[in-house]
């Protein structure tokens, strides 16, 4: 999200207040957990945690967590498990007591009694050199507030990778799956694994795409220093366009590491059309330089304004919500020029440097190919009104899958099946209810603070209503509520009647105890003033559409119970996940439709005529409903990231569709005549729309051995788009040409321009 966004903004303000929400849960699992030898093996667990992990702030399980107790008139704070081995108790001993505290339940116990947990709260902020280090032993002490000049960053993706790593090894070490099976998860542990498997296959399977893609360079125009020039072309716009991203201080998130298949395609096309434009202005003048002056005259305006399109849809991503989708759209729509710049360049500098026994050894541009090509082009301009029916039908066919597709974003399911992570918070989902939580903040008004005896008992009702009311699972609700329920119990000598809130007068007496004793646990759920209090639902992880219904239905609840004693703002991890994901569907349906606008006007500026520009959207947006309607009938989610191919597919079809167009409005104008002029526009254009047609389609299937889901989707779809865009071009365009933009003089019903009918004769000779 964008740092000005209110939901951001308050998540942050949450933090600030409460601590962090996006725990690190260790689980550990034990026929017999109130045991001697498990718990000395579970207290060692826990001190090597503490001990080797970095950024810890806080870190709570059986061995440390307080338990209230009641003696001698007395009430004391204990560490509940440290003690018993201190005290050499027997832990059968308290067995009943922990499992009848709420407080543990599906906290650092599970409801069955045979998994224990550690639950590891990472640091709010990033260390910094001029963090001030308390030392009691020498009576230095650290005042309020943060050292001067120091602005402070939160906790990154690399502060909890490396808390990750070291969990991982320490869980590694203790683990056996005989009588202490350990599984570890959490948001920073999901979040980490996602990241490391897309900083390895994304770059890893980006090259061999490149690779593959060089090496069909070669086969196709049989010269390695062709294929060097267009790997020189790519990376150089590589290099631009991310030094420009540093430059300015963008990140690279996984939207924006979309950037690079997407120059890929931008510079693949223009060095691919214009080498190809250079070869056949080389054989009609026999000369390097007349050739590029021709190449320039005749066919450098579609591919600027093929790039031009690209650029424009992009821009139309700038518009979103989400920071990372803007950013992927002002530098797709840069890279994009950068990468018509850089192949335009290198095309011209390989070119010029290629020897004369290239040009005399190759020959004519694949005749079987362009031969193929026409005849499928020819069915069309014979049988327009059959070929569109077809696609009319497969457009409704497509219109049933679309009907099925689900905008679904589940993160944790582009991990393999296989992968441990996805498996352990699989488990502990399953075993606690829940890996992470929705915060609802609550501010009391009116005069009240967060102590009010009414105030609490609604609260405490509604919280416990919302179990029943939702269909999603919950595995606890925690507040300052359960504190002083755990108190006014110990209070009564342990008699479970006496769980419950207190009157006005004993609340204050309660709090004033829990705060003598230090029990700074309770500040994780009240502000030090009481003007704030929180309330912490425990959830699985699910996808992100349930959560939203699911926000909406607590924080109704909420603010119907309370009213105008106080305000209500729901929020955590879970909140922003559901936040985001609408705003992806949201902000790119509205992307796509401001790009598809900005692409029709621009390809009717580049035509010249408005209804060939209008005609020319259609193979524009066919093989898009065909990818949708495929999406739908397999069952692929329309998520965060698929939403997104749209925009790097977008480069690959405006690009053939304006060459197509733009050479038959040419041939048009020449021959007079439409199924000629389509004849000849694929005589002109076939090699290189098949070339950039195949290059796409076997370079982005190499994503399809992916091991993240989501990579494997994407090489599919690429694989699938690129296919699709060239039968369009191939069919529905000359079908469409033929039934709606008749030539307006037919060939033979007048005099042609000078040299038309040598260059019919040409064509067909040819």
């Amino acid at each position: 999200m964008h740092n000005t966004d209110p939901a951001l903004v308050a998540y942050y303000d949450m933090r600030r207040s409460f601590g962090q929400d996006n725990r690190i849960v260790v689980t550990v699992g034990s026929p017999d957990l109130f045991s001697k030898p498990f718990l000395q093996k579970f207290t060692q667990l826990h001190r090597d945690v503490e001990r080797e992990v970095p950024y810890i702030a806080e870190i709570f399980s059986l061995y440390n967590i307080p338990f209230i107790q009641y003696e001698d008139g007395g009430i004391y704070l204990e560490e509940l498990v440290h003690n018993m081995i201190v005290r050499d108790q027997d832990p059968r001993e308290m067995r009943d007591r922990i499992m009848a505290t709420p407080l543990y339940r599906n906290f650092i116990i599970s409801r069955d009694g045979k998994t224990a947990s550690i639950v590891v709260e990472p640091f709010r902020y990033a260390p910094h050199a001029d963090d001030c280090v308390a030392r009691p032993e020498d009576g230095f002490s650290c005042g309020g507030g943060e050292p001067d000049g120091v602005k402070r960053q939160l906790l990154g993706p690399q502060h909890y990778a490396e808390m990750s790593r070291k969990i991982g090894e320490i869980a590694a070490r203790h683990h056996d799956p005989a009588g202490f099976d350990i599984h570890v998860s959490g948001a920073p542990i999901v979040s980490t694994e996602i990241v490391r498997l897309m900083s390895k296959d994304m770059p890893r399977f980006t090259l061999l795409c490149f690779a593959v893609a060089v090496v069909v360079i070669m086969v196709i125009y049989r010269s390695l220093l062709v294929s060097l020039a267009a790997l020189f072309a790519f990376l150089s716009s590589i290099i631009i366009t991310f030094g420009l991203m540093a430059a300015l201080g963008e990140p690279v998130t996984p939207p924006t590491q979309l950037l690079i298949p997407l120059l890929l395609v931008s510079s693949l096309c223009t060095f691919i059309h214009f080498i190809s434009g250079l070869f056949r202005a080389h054989r009609e003048t026999g000369d390097k330089a007349a050739a590029v002056a021709v190449a320039m005259t005749q066919g450098h305006a579609p591919i600027l304004f093929s790039a031009l399109t690209t650029a424009a849809g992009l821009i139309g991503f700038i518009t979103s919500t989400l920071a990372p989708i803007t950013v992927l759209g002002l530098f797709g729509a840069v890279g994009t020029m950068v990468a018509y710049a850089m192949g335009m360049l290198c095309t011209i500098l390989v070119f010029r440097t290629l020897p004369t026994r290239f040009f005399e050894r190759r020959y004519e541009d694949y005749p079987t190919i362009i031969a193929v090509m026409t005849a499928m082009s020819l069915f069309a301009v014979r049988r327009p009104k059959r070929v569109l029916a077809v696609a009319a039908m497969v457009g409704v066919a497509s219109l049933l899958g679309i009907r099925t597709l689900e905008y679904s974003h589940n993160s944790l399911l582009w991990l393999p099946e296989d992968n441990a992570i996805r498996q352990s918070t699989a488990h502990i989902d399953q075993t606690f209810n829940g890996t992470v939580n929705l915060e609802v903040v609550i501010k009391p008004q009116g005069g009240r603070d967060f102590r009010n005896e009414e105030l609490l008992r609604r609260v405490d009702e509604v919280a416990n209503r919302v179990h029943g009311a939702t269909d999603i699972p919950i595995g606890r609700h925690t507040s300052i509520i359960d504190f002083l329920k755990e108190t006014n119990q110990a209070l009564h000598d342990g008699n479970p009647a006496a769980h419950r809130i207190p009157t006005q007068r004993e609340i204050w007496d309660e709090l004033l105890l829990l705060e003598g004793q230090g029990n700074d646990d309770m500040l994780r759920y009240t502000t030090l003033s009481y003007d704030a209090g929180r309330v912490s639902f425990l959830t699985p992880w699910l996808e992100a559409k349930r959560f939203t219904a699911f926000i909406h239905t607590v924080q109704s609840m909420f603010e119907d119970a309370l009213g105008p004693m106080a305000e209500v703002r729901t929020t955590g991890l879970i909140a922003l996940l559901a936040m985001t994901s609408t705003a992806v569907l949201d902000s790119m349906t509205s992307s796509y439709i401001v790009a598809l606008v900005q692409i029709m006007v621009l390809m009717c500026i580049s035509l010249g005529r408005v209804r060939l520009g209008v005609l020319s959207m259609l193979p524009n947006i066919v093989p898009f409903l065909l990818l949708l309607g495929f999406m739908g009938a397999m069952g692929i989610p329309l998520d965060t990231f698929t939403v997104l191919i749209g925009g790097i597919i977008t480069g690959l079809i405006v690009d053939d569709t304006t060459h197509y167009f733009f050479q038959y409005k040419r041939n048009l104008e020449t021959l007079c005549d439409v199924e000629a002029a389509i004849r000849a526009t694929i005589e002109d254009m076939g090699v290189p729309i098949f070339t950039t047609t195949v290059v796409v389609m076997s370079s982005f299937s190499v994503f399809i051995i992916s091991s993240l889901n989501n990579l494997q989707s994407f090489g599919l779809l690429m694989t699938l788009g690129a296919f699709l865009a060239l039968l369009a071009d191939l069919l529905i365009s000359p079908a469409l040409l033929v039934t709606f933009n008749h030539a307006p003089v037919k060939a033979g019903d007048a005099p042609r321009p000078d040299g038309a009918d040598a260059t019919m004769e040409v064509r067909h000779a040819t």
